[in-house]
């Protein structure tokens, strides 16, 4: 029976490792489409570049890793089955179920590895992730010029352009609003004008063309200044052309393990259980003083009063407004970490999942190609993609609980795969299409 699983084992290893490749390749490539204007526009050395796409192949392998899974099983049990050995297998006395078990275990063990990737690699990726990434963003932030969008990255100066020539450094249509080390801001306006870098590479230089100047006096705020210009010259250092490492102590929900969310989650009940004390304490002592106040015989004062009253209960519905913002904040946040907690488990649970539902696909499938077994994968992963996306999003919103927003596409699809491997154990159809026959009339039926 050793040699038998095995045998099974090793008709997994050379898809798994086929299917990893051509997952993480196909999201590098995806990921390399929306960073490559970046990384061209930027400038950056071969090892930033490396970095960039080192930092980001971690959340790429935790989702290739279990649909490698699938891949490899489907494909295994499909050529196993098209080569008639699970016939022979089955003839000789061995279960479906002991077939099974191999990868089974197998599956198990890469799920325990993607928990501890999950929860000690991949948030430390991320946190380093984001924090190149901004910094790369600070590296030349002028390039980054966009039709008709402000462009702040230039600490003091707001810019906005019409019209930007991608192949060269021509712009036109120019609006500036100089802020810097300036009480009032002074606008610059400019028909067209050319963006480069110093020398130095940290000055930026704007020749700009055909424009006004337009500020006002800061020691006589009555006096306003128009002037022309054929051509001007700006001169902005510190622009940001070096790449320049920095330390950042915030994380995000991505970037924490298991311990850290937790305890912001803990942090997040204290702060709910606050907010509904205070609710609680300025209902009862409005109440007080309100029916202390109506207490007063004269119709006079007692218009007075009212009116005070009013007026107060105002104040009161402003303050209980705050602190339901506050309790609703703080609830989706607490439901935004423990959905993340959750995935820390669920997505590498999917490796179990997988194995279930794609050994007897495979050998339904009766053919082990790549065709079969990237389509089958391909299927049941965007399935198992959307009711993620989709159980998160209703999570953070309180539809749900993040448990079910996790583990619903685990519990559907391992239902169903556990029922197809319990109808094949007992050879019978997984299908049934004899309730067609009633549609049918008993004379015709032979035919």
């Amino acid at each position: 029976m050793k040699i038998l699983y095995r045998y099974i084992l090793r008709e997994h290893i050379g898809p798994f490792f086929f299917g990893l490749a051509v997952i993480t390749f196909i999201l590098i490539m995806d990921f390399i489409i929306d960073v490559l204007n970046l990384i061209i526009g930027k400038g950056l050395s071969p090892w930033t570049v490396l970095q960039v796409f080192g930092l980001n192949l971690a959340w790429m392998l935790a989702l290739s890793i279990p649909m490698a899974v699938l891949v490899s099983t489907l494909m295994a049990f499909g050529r196993l089955s098209q080569d008639n050995e699970i016939t022979a297998m089955k003839g000789s006395g061995v279960s479906l179920y002991k077939l099974v078990a191999p990868p089974f275990w197998a599956s198990i063990l890469i799920a325990l590895f993607l928990i501890w990737f999950n929860n000690s690699v991949l948030p430390q990726a991320n946190h380093r992730s984001r924090i190149l990434m901004s910094e790369i963003h600070h590296k030349r932030p002028t390039l980054n010029l966009q039709p008709n969008i402000f462009s702040q990255d230039i600490p003091g100066y707001h810019i906005l352009v019409k019209k930007v020539d991608p192949h060269s450094s021509k712009i036109e249509g120019i609006t500036i609003y100089d802020k810097k080390d300036r009480l009032i801001p002074r606008t610059i306006v400019a028909e067209a004008g050319e963006v480069e870098f110093a020398p130095d590479g940290n000055t930026l230089i704007l020749r700009l063309y055909h424009g006004e100047i337009h500020e006002m006096d800061e020691k006589s705020p009555n006096r306003y200044r128009r002037i022309t210009f054929d051509t001007q010259t700006l001169y902005i250092k510190d622009a940001g052309a070096e790449l320049i490492r920095t330390q950042s102590e915030y994380r995000g929900d991505r970037e924490m393990d298991i311990k850290m969310m937790l305890e912001q989650t803990k942090k997040m009940t204290e702060n709910i259980s606050i907010a509904k004390n205070t609710t609680r304490d300025i209902v009862t002592s409005s109440i007080s003083k309100i029916l202390s106040k109506i207490d007063d015989d004269t119709s006079e004062t007692k218009t007075i009063k009212l009116s005070q009253i009013a007026e107060k209960n105002r104040i009161i519905l402003k303050q209980l407004t705050v602190q339901q913002q506050n309790m609703e904040m703080n609830l989706r946040n607490k439901n935004k970490f423990l959905v993340e907690v959750h995935k820390k488990f669920s997505i590498p649970f999917a490796c179990l999942v997988f194995v279930i539902i794609g050994a007897p696909l495979g050998i339904m499938a009766k053919r082990g190609g790549l065709a079969v077994g990237s389509g089958l994968s391909l299927g049941f992963f965007v399935l198992y993609w959307a009711f993620l996306i989709g159980g998160e999003e209703l999570a953070d919103r309180g539809y749900i609980s993040a448990f079910l927003a996790m583990w619903s596409a685990n519990i559907i699809i391992g239902a169903l795969g556990i029922y197809i491997i319990i109808r094949s154990t007992k050879e019978t159809t997984f299908i049934s299409w004899e309730w067609t026959n009633k549609l049918i009339p008993k004379r015709f039926r032979k035919l």
